[in-house]
Order: C-alpha cells, then sequence, then structure tokens
C-alpha cells in the first residue's frame, strides 16, 4: 500500500474528512484493544474547546520538547498535508508510517466499521507507542465526552473558550455544549480558558464531580498584554505562586493571549521550568491562525468558520492594521453559520470576494452571497482560492484576509507554495535554552 493509497483508504471512511459524531466510545477502544493499548504506555495531555484548540495543543508541545521531552501531537484538521495531524517533536509521521499503519489497521477498521477520525486516532497513539514519546498532546476533534481523542486517563485537561458550533452534535445552548466538552474533565489537573457564566457553571460542576482540581483563567489565572505588533506579542502570566513576565510570543491575535497562558499552565503542571517555557513559546507557529505573510501588502489566513471566531479575528484586524484598507475573502463551508460569519466580517472591508474551497461541503459563491447582508461596498465572486488572490492585488487595499474555512485556507497555502503536499511546520528553528 502506498502512502497516497493509504490516505484515501482514510478518507473514504464513514464520515469521510470530516466525521461526525456517532455515540460511544466502543470503536475506538476496541481499535486499542487490538493494538495493545498503545496510548497506556505514555502520559497523555487533552485539549478540549470550540475556538484556539490547535494553537494551545502545538504551544504546549513545542513547550514540552523544549524542555527535553519526546512529544507527539494529534491535531485535526489539516491544511496541507495529512501527515501534519500526527506529529514526534514537531516532526510530521512519516508516508511510509501511514502507509503501515493504515495496512495493519484495515480488516479491523472494516468489521468494526470505524470512522475516519476514529481510525486517525488510534493510527496516531499506535505511532506516539512505537516512537517511544513521553507524552502525547491530543487535539479533540468534536464535543468531548464521545470523541476518539477521550481515552486513557489525562495527566492535564485544558479547556479553551466554548462557544456555539456543531450545534447539530452537540446541543443548541451553551451548557450543552459545555457539558460535551467539560467531560474530558476526568483525571489529572484542569484548566479553563475564561467562560461565559452558563459555561463556566458546567466546567465547575464536572471538576468537583470527578475530584479533579481546577484552575480558571480570570480567577486563579491571568495575562496581561505589554505589546502587540506585527513582530508579535510580549505578555506577562501568572497563576498561584508563579508569574512569567516579558514572555515573547511570535503568534499574532487578540486571541493568543489566553491561549498562551493555558499552554503555560498546563506545562507548569507537568513540570516544565520557566526557561523551557520562554524558548518553547518563542519557537511556536500555528499556520492559518491569524499567520500574516508579507511585509506589506499583507496576506491573513485565518481558518475562523464560526461566530466567535470571526468575532476574534474581526478585532484582531483592527488590533494589528488599524484603518489599513482591507480585502475579504471569503468561503464557508454548508454546514457552518455563513449568515452569522459574513455579518461580523463584511463590514470591515472595502473590497469583498466571495469563494470557494475544493472541499465538496463549501458553498458555492452564488449561494454565499445570498448570505450576505446588505454592504456598500464592492463584491465579487471567484471559483477558487487561485482566481481570488489574484483578484485581490490591490495597492490601494494593502491587506488582503482569507477566511471563513480551515480548508479554504488550506488552499490558500497549497496555491502560495506552489501545489506541493509538504506538511506545514508549527516551529522555527532551534534556539538554545541558555537563549531564553
Amino acid at each position: 500500500m502506498t502512502y497516497r493509497e493509504a490516505v484515501a483508504r482514510l478518507l473514504a471512511l464513514r464520515g469521510g474528512e470530516h466525521a461526525g459524531m456517532r455515540p460511544g466510545l466502543e470503536r475506538i477502544e476496541a481499535l486499542l484493544d487490538a493494538l495493545g493499548r498503545p496510548h497506556e504506555r505514555y502520559e497523555i495531555a487533552q485539549v478540549a474547546g470550540t475556538n484556539g484548540k490547535g494553537s494551545v495543543s502545538a504551544t504546549l508541545a513545542t513547550i514540552l520538547k523544549a524542555e527535553g521531552r519526546r512529544v507527539g501531537l494529534y491535531t485535526s484538521p489539516h491544511l496541507v498535508s495529512f501527515r501534519e495531524r500526527i506529529r514526534v517533536n514537531g516532526e510530521a509521521i512519516g508516508e511510509d508510517d501511514v502507509a503501515d499503519g493504515v495496512d495493519a489497521l484495515g480488516t479491523l477498521v472494516a468489521r468494526l466499521d470505524a470512522t475516519m477520525f476514529e481510525a486517525t486516532t488510534a493510527l496516531a497513539l499506535d505511532h506516539f507507542a512505537r516512537e517511544g514519546v513521553d507524552i502525547a498532546v491530543l487535539e479533540v476533534g468534536l464535543g468531548g465526552r464521545l470523541d476518539a481523542t477521550t481515552v486513557g486517563r489525562p495527566r492535564v485537561t485544558v479547556v479553551t473558550p466554548i462557544d456555539f458550533d456543531h450545534e447539530a452534535y452537540l446541543g443548541t445552548t451553551l451548557p450543552e455544549i459545555a457539558a460535551e466538552k467539560a467531560a474530558t474533565i476526568r483525571s489529572g489537573v484542569a484548566i479553563s480558558a475564561e467562560q461565559t457564566p452558563a459555561a463556566a457553571e458546567v466546567i465547575a460542576r464536572r471538576a468537583e464531580a470527578v475530584g479533579v482540581p481546577l484552575l480558571v483563567e480570570g480567577r486563579d489565572l491571568h495575562v496581561t498584554v505589554e505589546r502587540r505588533g506585527l513582530e508579535g506579542q510580549l505578555l506577562t502570566m501568572a497563576g498561584p505562586g508563579w508569574k512569567i513576565p516579558h514572555l515573547e510570543v511570535p503568534l499574532l491575535g487578540s486571541f493568543q493571549p489566553t491561549n498562551m497562558l493555558l499552554a503555560v499552565t498546563a506545562a507548569r503542571a507537568l513540570g516544565v521550568r520557566e526557561a523551557a517555557i520562554r524558548t518553547g513559546v518563542r519557537r511556536v507557529r500555528w499556520p492559518g491562525r491569524f499567520q500574516v505573510i508579507g511585509e506589506g501588502p499583507w496576506i491573513v489566513l485565518d481558518g475562523a468558520h464560526n461566530p466567535a471566531g470571526t468575532r476574534v479575528l474581526a478585532t484582531s484586524l483592527r488590533e494589528v492594521f488599524g484603518d489599513r484598507g482591507l480585502t475579504l475573502i471569503v468561503g464557508v463551508l454548508r454546514d457552518k453559520n455563513a449568515r452569522a460569519i459574513l455579518e461580523v466580517l463584511a463590514p470591515l472591508a472595502r473590497r469583498l470576494i466571495l469563494t470557494r474551497s475544493s472541499n465538496p461541503r463549501a458553498l458555492e459563491p452564488e449561494e454565499l452571497a445570498r448570505e450576505l447582508p446588505s454592504v456598500p461596498v464592492p463584491v465579487e465572486r471567484a471559483p477558487s482560492i487561485g482566481e481570488a488572490l489574484g483578484m485581490a492585488e490591490n495597492p490601494r487595499e494593502p491587506v488582503t484576509c482569507v477566511a471563513g474555512s480551515l480548508s479554504l485556507i488550506g488552499d490558500a497555502l497549497v496555491h502560495l507554495q506552489g501545489g506541493a503536499d509538504t506538511p506545514c511546520r508549527i516551529e522555527s528553528a532551534a534556539a538554545s535554552l541558555d537563549e531564553a
């Protein structure tokens, strides 16, 4: 079996690229039993929530690597290459390892009728065991209570800000959605972002019910922004008995201070020293989340695909670029709230281009136009991101922002990189701990 055949086989499973929720953890547990319970050979850190999960996971993994630990990182979805989902010490899984792993799982996956996400999770957990990792950082795919990453007993659980998303699977109220995500809290230490009162109450009740200590942003944990610009952010953060001033963060966006606070607190709960925290945070990169390309004109790639994400993106654009002219390129998937996304983002633009990603669930530009509120700016349509980026070139609007779905961001990166199936890197060149 070749790598391409293996990926095609995974994507052909129930749920395909975007597996929906199927009640119960029986299939993932059966897969792991057949593999010899690989997830019990290392520690686990699990990251749940609505927005920011990937940034927290990548940052925590990079910090742990800077401490000298061997770290597995499992995230989803991928942007350019399937291999991005499974990394050890920042390096994407090899093509041969994907092919061999899928081949080994073949008949079992078919017999259990496992979803694409369940099979990929089993592949990742087994790969981490084979690679001898000390700890695996697992980003929840959808929800938490019934997500395939909710296995074993984590040493630390992080819950990022909770908002409306995937209502068809998780519930139509914040308490219902929060209950699904808070169910990941079951052992070790729990760390939560500042939440709405309704979500905060659910998380606190869950932690108390299972006897897990809970640290909460705004109550136990605090972060302040000392400086913010295109070069990055300078933060000061503190928790019970500790404080880290002047922390250099290369990730942009008004949402990242909270994400960095959660990742740093999780690292401290795992015993990481300050020098490694500073080095890890300084190295981390997380493509497609307020990723700025160029030095003027600029292209901003942001995978915001729900109302909360787009509100934060709007704030970030104003904070970083002020009143510079903005061309907005938007493409949204069919199961997302396109109207709410456009209501937030469209008023920011001097020019709006509606497009679609290569994802089969993407709305056509004509469909997207029907969700558009009345805006006093030119509205254009492009059949692909490549054509949209070509249309966006205009010196009078020096900022172009691409948003609406991660699949659109992946297409943009493929276009900008010349079409190569090359995994995105998640950290800069190694720096010495002595520099921290």
